[in-house]
Parts: C-alpha cells; structure tokens; sequence
C-alpha cells in the first residue's frame, strides 16, 4: 500500500474514532465497568484467571515478612541427610537400609519419654530377603505409644482395582451422617507393610497436592471419598494430643521461615549414640519432643517448591503442617466473594468517579494510595495475626482497569479537544474561521464544575459543527494554564465558508443557562465570544502567526466573559 494512501486510511480511522469517543463520553466508564464485572463473575465461575494474581502475592508477602512466627523448638527433624547415607553404608549398606535398624532406633529413642516419633517414610514394601527385619520393626512397633506412620492416597483412577474398603482404615470416620457413607465402596492407598502399625491405628496420609505452578502452599486436614473422612498426619497427631487442629479441609500453611528453620539432627549421629552406645548426647534430650524422621538427601527426591523457597524438604513442610496443627495458628482466609465484592466496589466507584468528572490527578493519587493502602494492610495483617486478606482481586482487576480507563481517558480529552484540527488535516492549506465561547461559573464548587463539564461535553458530542473544548492546541504556560482554572473553552475550527457556528453558540447558552440546577447558577454562568481569521498549513501546521491569532482570540472571549452579567 502506497503511503499516501495509507495516511489517508489512518485519517479515516481516526475521524471515526473520534465520532466514537465524542458519542460514548463519560458514558463509556460505565460500560467499561460492566465488562469487567462480567469478567469477574465469569473468572469466579469458570475461567480462574485471578489465581496467578492472588498466588505471586501471597508468595511475596509471606516471603517477605519481618515478623515470623519461630519454628516449634519441641519439634526435632532426624534427618537422613547424604552424610548419614554415607556413615551408615558400612555396616548396613545402601538405602533402603533393614527395617531392623529402625526398630532399634525407636527401641532407643522412646526410652527418653518422646511424645511422638513421626515417620515421613512410607514404607510401601516387605523385606523378603531379611524377613527376620521386619519381625522385630514390627515387634518394636506394636509395644510402642508414640509412633506414627503414613500412608498413601493414590490416583482415583485406581480406586476400582483396590480391594480396600475406607471403613477398614483406621482412623477414618464418616463425613457427616453414617447412612451416607457408601460402605461399598473401594480407595487405592498404600499402607505401611508393618501389621503393628495399622493395628495402632495411628495412621495419616502424607503427601501435599501443589498448586498449579508445582508449589505447595497448602496441607489437608483430610481428604473425602465416598462420604468417608481420612484424615491426615498431622490431623491425625493432633487428634491423639487434644491439639487445636484445623477444622477445614485443607489449610494455608504458616511458614516458620526459609528451609532448616526447624531443629535438626542426622540419624546417623543419634543411631550411633543411642543404638551403638557413644553416650556423648544427654539422656533426656527427647523427652516430650515429637521426632519426625525423613530425609533431607537429594539423592532421595523428597524436596518440593514453597513460597518460601524453591527447594524446601518434605519432611520440613511435614513438620510444619505439625507446628500449625499443634498451635492452631494456620493462615485463616476470608471468603473469597469478599475479596471479589471488593474489587467491584474499587471499579464501580472508579467509574462513577470518572463519570463525575472527577479531577483526573486526584484520580490518579487516590488510586495509588489505596493500591499502596491494600497491599499494606494485608502486609501488616499478615505479620501480626494469624489471617491472610487476600487482596490480589481489587489490586489486579482494579489496575487493569485503571489502565483501560486512563488510556480511554487520554485518548477521549485528545478527541475532544483536537478532534477539528485533526479533521483538518484532510483539508488544503487555506484561511480558517476561529470561533472560540469562553464559558466562565464564579464560585463554583467542585461538584458544581464537574456538573458543568459533563454538560458541555454533551454539547461537543452532539456538534454538527465540529465544536471542541480546548485543551491543549496552543504551547502556551502562561495564559492558557492560568485561564483554564477559571474558563472552559469551547471551539469551532473551520474552513471560512462552512462555519455555521453562531447557531451552535447560541444554543449552547440556551442550554447551559436552563440546566439544573438553574437556581444555583443563575447570574453567576458567564459567557464571552470572539471570531478570528488563522491559516492552516497542511504540511507543518499552525505557523506562528496563527498561533498568535488563537491566543489573541481566547485573551478576548475571556475578558467578555469576565464583564458579561446575566440578570436574573
């Protein structure tokens, strides 16, 4: 395509932009508005586009608290860490080491009086090669009181292959009423194969869904199937102690901090001591701790992303869904309808600010200090209680459309007040016909200007004549910015034989002169007219002289507009 005629298609769809604009006026806010409230409703039902917004900012804030709650002292990780692996290999080989070793450890380590000895180790299979191993970890285990044990909920999609009924599992009870529970039914979940510990009954699953981005931010208390609760590991630790526990499904989790916050020591180290008789640890250092026992080596991939790191153990995140259970202290959220009421409120009360004609700086200022007024709030909240506000609905959406809208708004002043000049640039160079009606109310309050322009815009869209309220047509910081705290000025730019503008004016009188309210106006509505001749110079615009012409012409329809009275 040629470049002239693309200009003049560019010119094209410029003019009909304009029209758009000048048509739609304030009007359009209000529009905008109602799209985005659409968006919410259908993101809340179906589409779930927030939740990218509302997880970055919960990373953020809790990654970035300067008051932490402290990690449990009573809550001791035994880690299986790389060293251990290597301590251990010589006298009982590779992982996974017998079962054996195990009973002799918790054989050890309840001797001090520990309240829990916590395993993150599913213990999926049986030793068939050192079947005497498991004879004594199960024998260990079924004389003790504090041991706990996972297991595992697999994929649904294997329930009709199990032969496990939930009522068989311990622990598990009906959600609800008891008729409801379908006793037939069948869960895919791998036990402990250690017969001592599913007769203790002290069982819970372990594992942690991700959120979609593959971080984990929250632990369930129990997991549903066929109206059947299971509960969790740590559901299940809180229920034996009388800790608080949670009473929803699944919780936010309170993070104690970056990973190894939490008290460790290498299995290795205690093994050696207690089992192997080094003697060098104190006799009571576990009394009345609660051990959870995993491991930390990355050889054994049990490491997952949090918001507070990108790599935190499991047996961590175990541990702290413990801590939470234990203290009650789990990150409470207000529903999420609140939130999304919220951000409608922020973008109905953006539009009909804009609609008013609010100033558009104080617009702008008092849309950061509530963006920077949500985001404190949450922050503060989050350090100090136990809750999480989760702002990132009326922080996102109202952003997004405070963009739309400060686009459109920049754009619409534009066509208002330049939209003649730019329809001239389809024109010839050529003398052109200058009619500005300076348009001037004394005392006028706020609320009262913003009445005012919203009826002169009105004005300007219904035009025939291509009237525009000046703006910015003239580079001049002295009269003009002075002026238009005092004047609204209107203008018709035409070339000298269609400037049928007279008419215009004077409706334009006629109509502002009976707007409501008339009472309140009355003799202090002020109005002055000036007529001046200025050429348009199709390839560089206004020449100087041109430009001395407007200013002359505005100077004038102001000082009319100051010594005109209306008599009431």
């Amino acid at each position: 395509m040629k470049p002239r005629a693309m200009a003049e298609r560019g010119r094209v769809v410029r003019r009909g932009l304009n029209a758009v604009v000048r048509r739609a006026g304030g009007h359009a806010y209000l529009v905008l508005a109602v799209v985005f409230s659409l968006a919410i409703i259908a993101d809340t039902g179906v589409t779930g586009m927030l939740n990218a917004a509302e997880i970055r900012l919960f990373d953020f804030l809790v990654s970035h608290r300067f008051s932490v709650p402290p990690a449990d002292r009573d809550i001791v990780i035994v880690d299986i860490d790389e060293a251990s692996l290597a301590a251990m290999a010589p006298r009982h080989g590779r992982w996974p080491w017998a079962n054996e070793v195990f009973g002799r450890f918790v054989a050890a380590v309840e001797a001090q009086g520990p309240q829990a000895i916590v395993f993150d180790i599913l213990f999926a299979d049986r030793d068939t090669l050192r079947p005497r191993s498991d004879e004594a970890f199960n024998a260990t285990i079924a004389a003790s009181r504090t041991t706990f044990f996972p297991m595992l909920r697999l994929d649904p999609q294997n329930d009709r292959l199990s032969r496990i009924q939930p009522g068989m599992l311990p622990g598990v009870r009906p959600l609800g009423d008891p008729a409801r529970a379908d006793a037939q039914a069948t869960i895919a979940v791998i036990l402990p194969k250690v017969p001592a510990a599913i007769d203790n009954g002290r069982l819970g699953t372990h594992q942690v869904d991700p959120d979609r981005d593959g971080v984990v931010r929250r632990f369930p208390s129990w997991i549903e199937h066929a109206g059947w609760r299971i509960p969790s590991l740590p559901a299940r630790i809180a229920e034996e102690f009388a800790f608080p526990g949670a009473t929803q499904r699944e919780v936010l989790l309170n993070w104690r901090g970056p990973p190894f916050t939490y008290r460790y020591v290498p299995f290795a180290d205690l093994y050696r001591d207690l089992v192997e008789g080094a003697g060098t640890r104190p006799a009571s250092e576990f009394r009345n701790k609660i051990l959870v026992i995993g491991s930390t080596a990355p050889s054994l991939f049990d490491i997952k992303g949090t918001p507070v790191a990108r790599i935190h153990p499991g047996v961590e995140i175990l541990a702290t869904a413990i801590d939470n259970f234990k203290h009650g202290d789990w990150l409470r959220e207000r529903p999420r309808w609140l939130m999304v009421g919220a951000a409608l409120a922020l973008i109905w009360g953006m539009a009909t600010a804009l609609y008013l004609r609010v100033r558009i700086q104080v617009f702008d200022s008092l849309f950061g200090g509530l963006q920077a007024g949500l985001v404190s709030v949450a922050y503060l909240t989050l350090n100090f209680s136990h809750w999480y506000l989760d702002v990132s609905a009326p922080l996102s959406l109202g952003l997004a459309y405070f963009t739309v809208a400060r686009l459109y708004h920049g754009f619409s002043t534009r066509s208002l007040a330049n939209g003649p000049v730019d329809d001239l640039a389809t024109l010839q160079t050529g003398q052109r016909r200058l009619a500005v009606l300076a348009i001037r109310l004394d005392g006028a309050t706020p609320g009262e200007r913003r009445r005012l322009l919203r009826q002169i815009d009105r004005l300007v869209a219904r035009s025939k004549s291509g009237v525009a309220r000046i703006a910015d047509i003239i580079e001049d910081p002295g009269f003009v910015r002075s002026a238009f705290t005092e004047f609204v000025m209107l203008y018709w730019l035409a070339a000298e034989e269609a400037a049928d503008y007279v008419a215009e004016m004077d409706a334009a009188e006629v109509v502002l002169r009976s707007a409501e309210p008339q009472a309140r106006w009355g003799e202090r509505l002020r109005f002055g007219r000036e007529v001046a001749d200025v050429r348009w110079e199709n390839s560089g615009g206004w020449r100087a002289g041109a430009r001395t012409a407007i200013l002359d012409a505005l100077k004038a329809a102001a000082n009319d507009a100051d010594k005109e009275r209306v008599t009431p």
